[in-house]
């Protein structure tokens, strides 16, 4: 096979698990799209080739309830850290979570943000005592 061959696989393997969620080439896309890096700098930065860069996209994404068993196994396989793994998996998909759960009631934070009526005159518990 040719290099360019191979790096036309590559590629191929790569946008195919970057569509759908179930597999980590999802998460390492996302990922790529926030920090603005491509594919191979990605890899650089996780210290892979881009032949494990591939394998790893080509992964199932870590089961929930077998979640540390199945990122070791990934990393066995692939040679990336666990750290960097879990790190890029949490992060993309706490990020998802946010962005499914639409915007947030501006009204829901001000409560949230008080555990007093603002009529009620006493001062918040952090400037009582104060001396400024």
């Amino acid at each position: 096979m040719t290099p360019e061959q191979q790096a036309g696989l590559q590629a191929v393997a790569l946008h195919q698990t970057a569509a759908d969620g179930t597999w980590v080439g999802y998460w390492l896309k996302r990922h790529q799209d926030h920090e603005g890096l491509d594919p191979l700098r990605l890899a650089g930065k996780l210290g892979l080739t881009m032949e494990n860069f591939v394998l790893l996209a080509l992964c199932r994404t870590p089961r929930a309830n077998q979640f540390q068993n199945d990122v070791g196994a990934i990393c066995r396989r692939t040679g990336v850290r666990e750290i960097d793994l879990v790190r890029i998996l949490r992060q993309e998909q706490n990020i998802e979570k946010l962005h499914q759960a639409g915007p947030a009631s501006k009204r829901g934070w001000l409560m949230a943000a008080s555990d007093r009526p603002p009529d009620s005159g006493d001062l918040p518990p952090a400037a009582e005592g104060s001396n400024d």
